[in-house]
Formats: structure tokens, sequence, C-alpha cells
């Protein structure tokens, strides 16, 4: 029974999930005006980075909807909240179905277990997102890279961003750096102070907090070459 059940469980939260990015490019598409994905991405891509300060490209996105892949925690947060909802368990104790799971075909005996289980949203949230041992997983900035932590408050802490944990890294560019590739910018900078520094994604500075710039002709001849 326990295989079938946590098979249930990620099938469910999978549906959710779906569910929830459909109804979030809904609004994208009202509030914006605008009709293609890639619009809507980017819109919501845009308010997600000024309102919650989390880091999400439109390209990402734009895999959710196709549903290439599966969003997570901590983006399943702040895309409730985008609908008004406190967070995701929220969303999904109200957007499930009123009777669900009713409809399984199982034994009695296995589907009052399932139900049981079902119908306490944080017990399956909280599987589903991520808590290990009752604590939620973030990460730091230590110097050049980011690292998996428990989460504490500390300075310089993020919610874990599996995507910017593993591709955003601060480097030193030089004339054979590759700055663009099939024509997508692959370096972005900060200049704060008269100092320049150089990372590998798009996304907030992992110190001041402020919106990264993709590089340009005029800064890689100026400043690098």
């Amino acid at each position: 029974m326990s295989n079938y059940f946590y098979t249930f469980i990620s099938e469910f939260f999978v549906k959710m999930t779906e569910q929830l990015i459909e109804k979030v490019f809904d609004k994208a598409g009202k509030e914006s005006g605008k009709n293609s994905i890639h619009g809507k991405a980017e819109y919501l891509a845009e308010h997600i980075l000024k309102v919650y300060k989390f880091s999400v490209s439109s390209k990402q996105l734009t895999r959710y909807y196709k549903k290439e892949y599966a969003a997570s925690h901590p983006l399943t947060d702040y895309l409730s909240k985008y609908l008004g909802y406190e967070n995701y368990a929220a969303f999904v104790n109200n957007e499930r179905e009123p009777n669900f799971p009713q409809d399984l075909k199982k034994p009695k005996k296995q589907k009052t277990w399932i139900i049981t289980l079902i119908l306490v949203p944080l017990l399956g949230v909280s599987v589903y997102v991520g808590y290990q041992t009752g604590k939620e997983e973030c990460m730091v900035w230590k110097e050049d890279h980011f690292e998996k932590t428990v989460c504490s408050g500390s300075e310089n802490e993020e919610p874990l961003q599996t995507s910017r944990l593993n591709n955003f890294r601060k480097i030193t560019p030089t004339d054979i750096t590759t700055f663009l590739k099939n024509g997508e910018v692959q370096v972005w900078y900060d200049k704060s102070d008269n100092q320049l520094e150089f990372f590998t994604a798009p996304g907030l500075h992992p110190i001041n907090k402020k919106n990264l710039k993709p590089v340009t002709n005029y800064i890689i001849e100026k400043y690098i070459k």
C-alpha cells in the first residue's frame, strides 16, 4: 500500500501544480493583455521578481506551462500568492475536487487510508515540497556560489532554488569568455560603487539584491577586452 500511496500523492500534486500554472498564466494574460505564452511568461517572471524577490526565468515558466517540467517549492507558494492564496497548501485545499478522491478503484480499506491522509493537505504538501525532518531547505551565498543549507534566517540566505544553486556563479570574464550563445546572453553583471561583478545567470545580485543586467557589447569592449 505504501508504494501505491506515494505514487498517488505524487501524481495528485503534479496534477494540482499543472492546474496552478494554467490559472496563473490565465491571470497573467488578463493583466498584461498579452496573448502569447512567451509574453505571459515574461510578465510573470518580472512580476515574481519585483513582488516576491524570487528569480525565475520566462523560459522556465514556459516549460512549466508546456508540462516539460513540474514547478516546485518555493515557486509554487509565490504563484499561489499571485492568485490570492496564502500559499500552495491553501491553493490545493481550495482547488481540489470537493469529493476527491472518491473515484479510486482500490479496496475499501486501502481507500479509507488514502482518503484520510489526502484530506489533510498540509501533510501531503509538506512531503511534496521537500521538508526534511521538519526543516525547510535553503541556500546561502559563499564568495562566488550558493551552498545548500537548512533555513535559519541567516544573512544572504535564500529559499532553495535548484536551478539557481546549480547554475548561478560569480565569474571573472576574459576575452575568451562566451558572452552570447545561439543569440542568447550567457553573462549578466552588476555595477555598484564603481565595481563590476559578473555572473553566469540572470536574477538578483546575491548580496545587494539588485536586478542583474545582461552584458552588452559596450561593457565587454570597455571593461573586459
